[in-house]
């Protein structure tokens, strides 16, 4: 079941800015009063004419065995997983519910050298608050932000611990 669209609501749109998937709050509908006609980007705020999503797909092939363990297995078959990417809106959603459980926090201004984790409030200058969801090896962290998760590098520069 999918809502109606309205102007001062939301939508998944192309972001010509952004040159991604975003979501996106409706500006103006067009004369069926059906459609977006225009919107603005909530992450680069940039407002433009509607453009559907584009569908990237989900499926991902898993490794066939090689022939040898084919062989020995008696089949051939490759199987195929699905998984369902987060969308705009369930991001969003999560986004928001940080915000709110954090409210009070200070965020500290991102900077590539600096080390950062799990659950550290972060300003990107260009994708705005984020919130550190978990460290990836010694200098990679996930964050959330309002519009996507995304992989940033941090501790750049510095010897990893001796093991």
């Amino acid at each position: 079941m999918s809502k109606a669209l309205t102007t001062g609501g939301e939508c998944d749109a192309w972001c010509t800015k952004c040159k991604r998937d975003t979501l996106h709050n409706i500006v103006a509908m067009d004369a069926s009063g059906k459609t977006p006609a225009q919107v603005e980007c909530r992450s680069c705020k940039g407002a433009h004419k509607y453009r559907a999503p584009k569908q990237t797909p989900v499926a991902v092939a898993v490794a066939a065995p090689k022939k040898a363990a084919a062989k020995k297995a008696g089949t051939k078959k490759a199987t195929t997983k699905t998984s369902a990417a987060p969308t705009a809106a369930s991001l969003y959603k999560r986004w928001e519910e940080l915000v709110g459980k954090r409210a009070g926090t200070s965020a500290q201004r991102y900077k590539v050298t600096a080390g950062y984790g799990a659950d550290d409030v972060i300003e990107h200058t260009t994708f705005g608050l984020g919130f550190v969801t978990e460290e990836i090896g010694w200098n990679r962290i996930k964050v959330l932000f309002q519009d996507a998760e995304r992989t940033l590098l941090a501790r750049h520069g510095q010897n990893p611990p001796a093991a």
